[in-house]
């Protein structure tokens, strides 16, 4: 890896394969003649002149599932969404690149689209009546205004083209740090520790952030673990979501969230990459603390994970497992009685990712070597199964076919654990993965001009607002603490400058994230712990 790289311009997609995923339980959304998002999906738009209709779904959230049993069941909607709109399906899991950047703040995201791909009305889920004027009223505007909403849609993205552009022009270098920014980052994890000390909910633990929903927000939890005068704020918050509702008793495993600041109306999705970070979380506390509940409990949720997202034929884990209200209902009978909620067996790089990290950690701090075998067996798994021949990790497997390369959710969390399997086993294969995926990434993923990571490789066929590439928090912080831990096993200083500079163009993309840029602290705090700054 070069210190001084130049983004490749050569990147394009291949044509993905058209997914679509339904309720489990009896509709007819099937009768709708989906398309895939796609090229042609959006020219046949333009030829027809007609808008799109957009949906975009999950297999695990339970209000996509009445999507699909209710509104999108009535003859009267399908006839009406064939007839006079391009329909469009998108699996949220399967493309989090076009979830970010249409998701209507939660799942079913309905949207009505120019064939430009720009918004012409969104909500979420949308009740028959409601859509059917909807669809009608756009529908008349869009005949009548045609070319007006075509110019408008055209002056706005290349507006944000225009914006994107000037953004970049105040250059970018890997000259080391001036010493006040070295002491702001010096500074962070204590500064953001007092902000989530505001923000702390005393009476019922966790995070006031909403006034109903309540999250569990790991990272966050993580960061004030971390000082030693908040641990106890640690601790309620896991009693609180342990007893109030937020871990399911019976079957194991954390629930998404809770629409109830008590934790007491859990919404039922158990999702893999949340139930990682809770392990981690769970392990760190009992490591910290050496209160054996925890570690009691994050044997428990371990449990959970094996029995119903691992794939033992596989060596691998499910993606989620769907949400089930009536299932989930207090009483004698309502689990006896019932299925159990169905799992998503799709893979997810990123999500595999986490919880291998998640395991090699417990089977250290829980002296349990069989978690570290079974994380080296699903890391084998990915590096076998869903790395793309350009040297990227695929998105995601379903159907024994893989697809989405180059994402860097993917190439981060990944290198991620490839590094803490280097850590426990000292394998030079785990080590060179990592460099290579990390290569990949600043490679075609590293904008030279602002120094932070984009999500994506550039796509010259990028529909609508996909054209525009976004820098996420996260993902850009954990980039920078891998490029730091392999700066520190290879003594290579350019490594160390451009993470030091990534996690400094971050900073601004913290003070605007709010409780959700923990994880930036986070990192940062693990960076000062290991003396890498």
């Amino acid at each position: 890896m070069s210190g001084n790289v130049i983004a490749s311009n050569s990147w394009s997609f291949a044509p993905m394969p058209a997914v679509f995923r339904y309720s489990s339980h009896p509709n007819q959304a099937h009768k709708i003649h989906w398309r895939a998002w796609s090229k042609a999906a959006f020219d046949e738009a333009i030829q027809t002149d007609k808008p799109i209709f957009l949906l975009i779904s999950s297999v695990w959230s339970q209000g996509c599932q009445l999507m699909d049993e209710t509104t999108l069941s009535e003859a009267r909607v399908i006839d009406v969404i064939n007839a006079d709109y391009i329909p469009i399906r998108v699996d949220s899991d399967l493309r989090p690149d076009i979830n970010q950047r249409y998701n209507q703040n939660g799942w079913p995201g309905v949207l009505l689209l120019s064939a430009e791909g720009e918004i012409l009305w969104g909500g979420m889920y949308v009740p028959a009546t409601t859509l059917l004027y909807y669809l009608g009223y756009i529908r008349r505007y869009y005949a009548d205004h045609g070319v007006e909403i075509s110019a408008q849609a055209s002056e706005l993205q290349t507006h944000r083209r225009t914006r994107a552009l000037t953004q970049t022009l105040a250059g970018y270098d890997l000259r080391p740090l001036e010493p006040e920014e070295q002491l702001t980052l010096q500074e962070l994890p204590a500064a953001a520790s007092s902000i989530l000390i505001d923000l702390y909910d005393h009476e019922q633990g966790g995070f006031t952030i909403h006034p109903h929903l309540k999250f569990p927000h790991p990272e966050a939890l993580e960061l004030l673990l971390k000082d030693s005068g908040s641990y106890e704020l640690v601790r309620y918050s896991l009693v609180q979501m342990r007893d109030g509702g937020l871990w399911d008793h019976e079957d194991g495993g954390f629930f998404r969230y809770s629409a109830a600041s008590d934790w007491s109306m859990p919404h039922t999705e158990k999702m893999l990459d949340e139930n990682a970070a809770m392990l981690r979380l769970l392990v760190l506390t009992a490591q910290a603390s050496g209160d054996h509940q925890w570690s009691e409990l994050a044997r428990q949720l371990i449990a959970y994970i094996n029995t119903t997202l691992w794939q033992p034929d596989k060596g691998i884990f499910s993606g989620s497992q769907c949400a089930d209200e009536e299932y989930y209902e207090p009483g004698m009978y309502s689990r006896a009685s019932r299925t159990p909620p169905q799992v998503d067996h799709a893979i997810y790089t990123s999500w595999n990712a986490r919880m291998i990290s998640s395991y090699l950690l417990a089977a250290q701090v829980l002296e349990d070597t069989s978690l570290s075998i079974q994380a080296l067996q699903a890391l084998d798994y990915l590096c076998t199964h869903l790395m793309h021949r350009d040297g990227s990790m695929l998105h995601y497997a379903i159907d024994g076919q893989a697809s989405l390369p180059g994402q860097l959710a993917d190439q981060v969390w990944m290198t991620q654990a490839l590094l803490d399997a280097y850590a426990v086993s000292g394998s030079k294969h785990h080590l060179e993965t990592a460099i290579a995926l990390m290569h990949f990434s600043c490679q075609e993923l590293l904008d030279p001009d602002s120094g932070l990571f984009y999500d994506y490789p550039a796509d010259p066929r990028a529909i609508g607002r996909l054209a525009i590439r976004e820098q996420p928090l996260t993902e850009n912080a954990l980039a920078a603490f891998c490029l730091l831990r392999m700066s520190a096993y290879s003594q290579r200083k350019h490594l160390h400058d451009t993470a030091m500079r990534v996690l400094m163009e971050c900073m601004q993309k913290y003070y605007r994230t709010g409780i959700l840029g923990a994880s930036y602290a986070c990192v940062v705090a693990q960076a000062i712990e290991q003396g890498w700054l």
